[in-house]
């Protein structure tokens, strides 16, 4: 007797075209399931879909065939249903005798890792030394208040384990012009003046009075940028040459472009030793990358 079947999902009827009949049977139901999940689920821009694997479900004359969904912090498993003529789809959970089949076919999400070398450290400013235990680079911008939120958090974290962490910046301003990425290139800019100079104006970008400085006209924003070098006695004409020669926009550039690869979408993201985490974090969560 056929067991009873309870769906939690929408039955989508999907007709796939396909040309001169050039894909085989098995090809076409993947490409059903990629194309009706990739038209029915909200997913970032550029989300990349993999293809797992393709086998009889419990439901009569459907496949259950597996995929996962490359997300910035994490790879995602799912499970779309495809009939055998690929005119049908099921997507939701799928629950037998009280179970949730499909939760249990897809499995677990997993991290996503990233080769820390792949980040090209040594080009931004940094805090801390080579070696540590734990080294945290974060894709971040000078407008965004869980950025500064984030940073003061991880200050803490500093003053309590001087020798194990490693800090790096990286200008993440989403868009190549406006105002957050002007402050990104006036940033950048001190960097070329020297590691300590960029991290005293990104020090007064994250204070109240930074903050304020930072919504008045790119001009005047200059000015308090320079009037900080000098009060330091660095030399201004390097950060003035790096902005006007572009180097400095193209740092700010080059960061995007790394973000933009590994297909971050927020600020502030952070990479700790590999591992991606989004958006600002209790100290507790880094504290236990010093006991793994």
């Amino acid at each position: 007797m056929a067991k009873k079947v309870l769906f939690m999902g929408t039955l989508i009827a999907f007709a796939l075209m396909v040309a001169g009949g050039a894909l085989s049977q098995e090809d076409k139901i993947v490409k059903v399931a990629i194309d009706t999940f990739r038209s029915n689920v909200r997913l970032p821009e550029g989300t990349e879909i993999r293809f797992l694997e393709k086998k009889e479900s419990p439901v009569p004359d459907f496949y259950s065939v597996k995929l996962v969904v490359m997300l910035p912090d994490k790879e995602m498993p799912e499970i779309v249903y495809v009939d055998r003529t690929g005119e049908k789809v099921f997507l939701g959970n799928l629950f037998i005798k009280g179970e949730n089949v499909t939760l249990k076919e897809a499995g677990a999400s997993t991290p996503r890792k990233i080769d820390m070398a792949t980040l090209e450290i040594d080009r931004s400013p940094s805090l801390g030394s080579q070696g540590v235990k734990v080294t945290i680079v974060e894709f971040s911008n000078f407008q965004c208040p869980y950025c500064m939120d984030s940073w003061s958090k991880f200050m803490g974290l500093m003053k309590r384990y001087p020798q194990d962490f490693r800090y790096v910046f990286k200008h993440f301003p989403f868009q190549q012009q406006g105002k957050t990425f002007e402050l990104s290139e006036m940033a950048a800019a001190a960097q070329e003046v020297s590691n300590e100079a960029f991290w005293l104006v990104h020090d007064f970008f994250f204070t109240k009075e930074g903050q304020d400085i930072a919504k008045q006209e790119k001009g005047l924003v200059k000015q308090k940028v320079e009037q900080l070098l000098k009060g330091k006695r660095y030399d201004v004409r390097i950060f003035q040459s790096a902005l006007e020669t572009g180097r400095a926009r193209n740092r700010v550039l080059e960061d995007i472009a790394l973000a933009n690869r590994f297909r971050l979408t927020s600020t502030p993201t952070k990479i700790v030793n590999g591992d991606i985490i989004v958006g600002s974090v209790p100290e507790s969560t880094l504290e236990r990358y010093l006991v793994r």
